[in-house]
């Protein structure tokens, strides 16, 4: 196997595994067993557990802005519908997981935000880059009327974000998709001004 490849692999086994248990409760020889490596085979790809760390954000940040840019990005749908069509293709992944790995970013996130300050940095960026794909969905849905022209655009994309993570991060506590379900349904009455969801 070439060496480009050994290295992917150990991302993507890697990977499986901090999403599944995370960052600091995965060990670099846990994740050599799982990707068949000899022991000390880490350090001629990966300078240190933190350097893979960032490589592992990428690799999440690629997997999931790709399923934002799918969604959010599809011209031939109205732009609130894409929304809806992301966060429904998220019900169904999280569903089919047991509720229970919720998203990669938001978990990193919250178990490294205080502890590491170079990955919170690089989380940080990424998490902007994924707030302004729903910004430039909202900016869309400005133009072609079904959003308010005065709606702040930024804020909104923030709040959508924050709370869809929030949720599941809910969802996990309760292993319930219910959590998320109020998110969408929420949503849904938000962006379209619907008065009963703010009594």
């Amino acid at each position: 196997m070439a060496p480009s490849s050994i290295r992917e692999d150990i991302i993507r086994k890697g990977a499986n595994l901090i999403h599944a248990q995370g960052f600091n409760a995965t060990g670099i020889q846990q994740i050599l067993n799982a990707a068949g490596i000899p022991k000390g085979s880490f350090y001629f790809y990966f300078k240190s557990k933190e350097d893979f760390g960032i490589t592992i954000i990428d690799y999440f940040t690629a997997t999931t802005g790709e399923i934002f840019r799918r969604y959010l990005e599809n011209k031939k749908i109205p732009p609130l519908r894409r929304l809806e069509s992301l966060f429904e293709h998220f019900e169904a992944t999280f569903e089919k997981s047991g509720n229970a790995l919720g998203c990669p970013i938001g978990n990193l996130s919250l178990e490294l935000a205080d502890t590491n300050d170079r990955l919170r940095a690089h989380l940080e960026t990424v998490i902007k880059e994924l707030i302004k794909g729903i910004e430039s969905c909202l900016r869309e849905a400005k133009r072609d009327k079904s959003l308010p022209t005065d709606l702040d655009t930024t804020d909104t994309a923030c709040f959508i974000f924050h709370a869809f993570e929030g949720a599941i991060m809910h969802m996990k506590v309760e292993k319930s998709i219910e959590p998320y379900r109020a998110f969408r349904r929420y949503l849904s009455g938000y962006l379209k001004n619907d008065k009963s969801t703010k009594n």
